[in-house]
């Protein structure tokens, strides 16, 4: 996406960085208040004004160059009126690229201003339909066929499929702890697998055995028993990946609650809080004595009277 390291490790960087950062702030939104916990599409900086918005501005000018990098190479053979094969994907990349501008535009504008008022969830569709677009690129649009190439960027559609579909989950149930921190789990995991590929691409010594370097530096590994066992390779990297990630948000979560809730960062969160607003253990107190139904003792009735039992009836003779 940018040229400070080799292709596609410098996009696992940036999606990586991004799914880290949304998951500390989505876990301590989370451990600080459980009970108005709500999804956020971007997470502003505790900074004076001019830095609240870094996130945006960071990915605005990511995405500008990404989109500059991939124009300059493709633009200068279009003077015949005819995209070169060799381009196609270079403007397939442009495409889904420019909802990610559009979504970062429209975020600084209606955030900084009120000349953009936004219903719930605009920003975040905006945002999803940028991963949907890269999804169909990569479905249709890359290498088809059975090569290593193709099977590993089968495996990204899966984790963009995820992605998506959560991102659009929290649109419906934007409260639900559960999807938001799954949807920042994916969004690092676009990251590491990124940068698995570029590993792949770029580091000579990952040659999987039996292949060698293919067109676009990528391995191309013949069919059989080479293709299987470097298919094989990738999949185990795809599912330590995975239970990487999943154990690093629970331990995250761990330590998150460690220090939020019992540790010497107490005070300066409680400051923060909204002094007319209930706390959370305020407001689970008043739900809890809501649940507990009133019992109230009913007076014995006054036409009962206690019955001895030397007043018992004899029989009529």
């Amino acid at each position: 996406m940018v040229s400070f390291l080799p292709s596609h490790m410098d996009q696992g960087v940036i999606f990586g960085v991004l799914g880290l950062w949304h998951a500390f702030n989505t876990l301590s939104l989370y451990i600080r208040t459980p009970r108005r916990f709500r999804y956020r599409t971007w997470f502003p900086v505790k900074l004076p004004w001019t830095f609240k918005y870094l996130e945006l501005w960071i990915l605005l000018f990511i995405v500008l160059m990404f989109i500059y990098t991939q124009m300059s190479h493709a633009l200068p053979d279009l003077s015949s009126g005819v995209i070169q094969p060799a381009h196609i994907q270079r403007f397939q990349h442009v495409t889904f690229a420019f909802f990610f501008l559009l979504y970062t535009i429209v975020a600084l504008v209606s955030e900084q201003s009120s000349f953009l008022p936004l219903p719930p969830g605009v920003l975040q569709s905006t945002f999803a339909l940028g991963f949907l677009l890269e999804l169909l690129v990569f479905h249709f649009g890359h290498h088809p066929g059975d090569t290593l190439e193709s099977f590993i960027h089968m495996l990204m559609q899966i984790v963009l499929l995820g992605l998506v579909s959560f991102m659009f989950m929290e649109i419906l149930w934007p409260q639900n702890f559960l999807v938001a921190i799954t949807r920042c789990m994916l969004l690092g995991f676009k990251g590491t697998w990124f940068f698995n590929i570029g590993i792949l691409i770029n580091v000579p010594s990952s040659m999987p055995l039996g292949c060698s370097s293919g067109t676009n530096d990528f391995p191309d590994c013949p069919a059989g028993e080479p293709l299987m066992r470097a298919k094989a390779i990738q999949v185990l990297v795809f599912g330590c990946q995975m239970l990487g990630i999943v154990t690093g948000t629970i331990v995250g979560y761990a330590l998150l609650n460690r220090f939020l809730i019992k540790g010497p960062y107490l005070q300066i969160l409680e400051d923060l809080e909204d002094p007319l607003t209930k706390s959370d253990s305020d407001a689970d107190a008043d739900e809890e004595n809501e649940d507990v139904p009133v019992i109230s003792v009913i007076p014995r009735s006054l036409s009962r009277r206690p019955v001895s039992r030397n007043s018992t009836m004899s029989p009529k003779r």
